[in-house]
């Protein structure tokens, strides 16, 4: 049953306003001024119900694009202010929706950090590695999680190590590094050494020699051969296997 077959039995025996101020709302061609006072109408409902009809608005865009955005802010801030009903549906719209900045805003807001880090994690363990048409869920998660320090992160995000797009495997070995944990210094050299990009590479060095983090002894010799290639260099490799970098100017 869809959300409107749902609103509608609420209310056979007449007209549904919620029903009809979410209609509205997904209207791409209805007046802006018409659609913006069904989206002030749903936010001062302020139930459960009232978000699930708001959130797919953040499937779509409309013209002018300061429209677009004024209308998604609104909702944004209204729906941060409501975590007793809002919370269950940016949770379920999070799992299906189209773009997922919004509703990762709005669990930042709504959740304190523990609680914020739990959901993004579950929400990863139900992304695969392997080729996705659409992979900005995880990838967006992954960006999100770089920000929050906690120590479940790096089991969470060494699996996309492996993912198949390349922008995934960037943003993962930037979470891993953020996290200031070294048990992501193993497969971060590992990823080094059997990636073929260069924008991983050179990501991954740079990362590695901040850190200080040292290559363990069965890598190194796979690792040296490779450290010439990486243009952001010169690289080298201690006797304690801590990369180094170029020394920085002052």
């Amino acid at each position: 049953m869809g959300l409107f077959d749902f609103l509608r039995g609420r209310n056979a025996g007449g007209a549904d306003p919620l029903q009809k101020h979410a209609e509205r709302v997904l209207d791409k061609r209805a007046m802006s001024p018409d659609r913006f006072a069904s989206i002030e109408y749903l936010c001062k409902v302020a139930t459960d119900e009232a978000w699930r009809a708001l959130l797919p608005r953040f499937n779509f865009t409309v013209d002018p694009s300061i429209t677009d955005r004024e209308e998604k802010q609104f909702i944004l801030e209204h729906i941060s202010e409501a975590r007793e009903t809002a919370v269950e549906p940016v949770k379920e719209f999070l799992r299906k929706a189209q773009a997922v900045n919004w509703p990762i805003k709005m669990l930042r807001s709504l959740l304190p950090q523990e609680q914020f880090v739990a959901e993004l994690i579950d929400v990863l363990s139900g992304e695969e590695t392997a080729y996705q048409k659409n992979a900005e869920r995880k990838i967006q998660a992954i960006i999100a999680l770089e920000d929050c320090a906690d120590p479940r992160v790096p089991d969470a995000i060494i699996p996309f190590l492996d993912d198949v797009s390349e922008d995934t495997r960037f943003h993962a070995v930037r979470t891993l590094l953020a996290q200031d944990d070294p048990k992501g210094a193993e497969p971060i050299f590992a990823l080094l050494v059997r990636d073929d990009s260069l924008r991983i590479r050179t990501n991954v060095a740079e990362g590695l020699a901040e850190k200080g983090w040292a290559c363990p002894e069965e890598l190194r010799e796979k690792v040296l051969p490779l450290l010439p290639r990486i243009p952001t260099g010169p690289y080298t490799l201690g006797a304690d296997g801590v990369l180094k970098g170029p020394a920085r100017r002052g």
